[in-house]
């Protein structure tokens, strides 16, 4: 009875070859002497002295700081004292404008001893830079680090391999273009090389193996019956090429595969009706005199505007209550959601004050806003026509179609 909700939706028969790195990274062999060049192109991620996140705020000259200096020692840094934010304010600048980020001690030059022996947050100075005096101000504390090329070969080892795979699959690319070219079908292609042949069911949907990488659910998309498998690069490295076998229609999906779902929504269905036959009968009584609270917990709002959104219902219930009467009973009943609505009482809306005066210029700028692109397109439109402009659209959409 409900076959619509239970029938699978229009599905592209595809059969494809593929190669990834992890499909051939247990071939790649990896020399040690490229291991260890690897690791010392990037001995600074392996070999860090500690270091210091920083801020420095440059003076004009050394009495200008030392008053501000003197400032941020007399204040209680708590309640009114002056803060070091409050110095970079007072420059026209942001905290980002006087960040360092994360720096050696050798990087702060003559600032570095004092800024290093802090051991919590503080601010010391003034000390020369190469922008002038300057205070500096120490936000944390980083710990050197000292990783051995041992300690490193695992992720090394792993990042080289994987290098290595996605240059082996970029070198055959040509070999395997070739083969395409000279006849072989994509099982052969599978039978001669590393590539994997695999097939799947593709629908939007789709999102599980091959069908997780976005360049292969393109092709997949754009595909015909008949067209000529090209090998197509994933930009996370690996290659593919595809054929299109077959366009499934929504076929209903069979009663023994569907079953617990069906299940389910027969579960949901029952309940739902029978909470509404339920909240009928309520109404019925209520409307007779007895008491709302006689039948259950009653949720209570204070008075609600039309903005406002209703924890846990429909998103369009406020709209609902606002076309009710004072008094009037109405039973609501949306997919899962079941309720009895009672109106006790309309406030009627102020046209003066802080919040209606916002409402009216917010009101005012969209309707500015939508005239004046009103008159935008009637202006263009008049001066495509006076031009003697026409567009053929069908043209345009074929060569956007023909450029995807």
């Amino acid at each position: 009875a409900n076959i619509a909700d239970f029938t699978a939706p229009e599905a592209r028969r595809i059969t494809y070859v593929s190669l990834v790195p992890e499909d051939i990274i247990g071939k790649t062999q990896v020399d040690e002497a490229a291991l260890r060049k690897m690791y010392a192109d990037r001995i600074d991620e392996y070999q860090q002295p500690e270091r210091r996140l920083v801020e420095r705020l440059v003076y004009i000259d050394e009495a200008a700081a030392l008053a501000d200096k003197a400032r941020l020692d007399a204040g209680t840094r708590l309640d009114d004292g002056v803060l070091f934010e409050m110095l970079v304010a007072e420059r026209g600048l942001k905290l980002a404008d006087v960040d360092l980020g994360d720096i050696s001690e050798a990087d702060l030059e003559a600032a570095g001893p004092a800024v290093f022996a802090l051991t919590e947050p503080g601010v010391v100075g003034p000390f020369e830079s190469e922008l002038g005096p300057a205070l500096f101000r120490m936000n944390g504390i980083l710990a050197a680090q000292n990783i051995s090329f041992e300690e490193a070969r695992a992720d090394l080892t792993a990042e080289l391999a994987a290098d290595t795979a996605r240059r082996a699959i970029d070198d055959q690319i040509s070999d395997f273009d070739d083969r395409l070219a000279g006849g072989e079908t994509l099982e052969d292609l599978a039978k001669a090389t590393d590539m994997t042949l695999g097939t799947i069911d593709m629908t939007p949907q789709s999102k599980e193996g091959i069908a997780a990488y976005p360049a292969f659910r393109k092709a997949a998309d754009a595909v015909k019956e008949g067209d000529f498998p090209e090998i197509v690069a994933l930009d996370e490295g690996g290659i593919f090429a595809l054929r299109l076998d077959a366009v499934i229609p929504p076929t209903p999906i069979p009663f023994d595969q569907a079953r617990d779902d069906v299940d389910a929504a027969w579960r949901r269905s029952t309940l739902t009706r029978a909470l509404t036959e339920r909240a009928i009968a309520i109404k019925s009584e209520v409307e007779g005199g007895a008491s709302l609270g006689a039948f259950g917990i009653v949720d209570v709002t204070g008075d609600i505007p039309r903005s406002s959104k209703l924890e846990n219902a429909p998103a369009d219930l406020v709209t609902q209550i606002f076309t009710m009467s004072p008094g009037q009973i109405r039973v609501v009943d949306e997919g899962d959601y079941v309720a009895l609505i009672r109106l006790d009482a309309v406030t009627a809306g102020s046209g003066t004050g802080q919040d209606a005066e916002a409402l009216k210029s917010a009101i005012a700028a969209q309707a500015q806003q939508a005239l004046g692109q009103d008159a935008f397109q009637l202006f263009t439109g008049a001066l495509v026509n006076s031009a003697g402009i026409t567009l053929n659209n069908a043209a345009i959409t074929a060569v956007h179609t023909q450029f995807r």
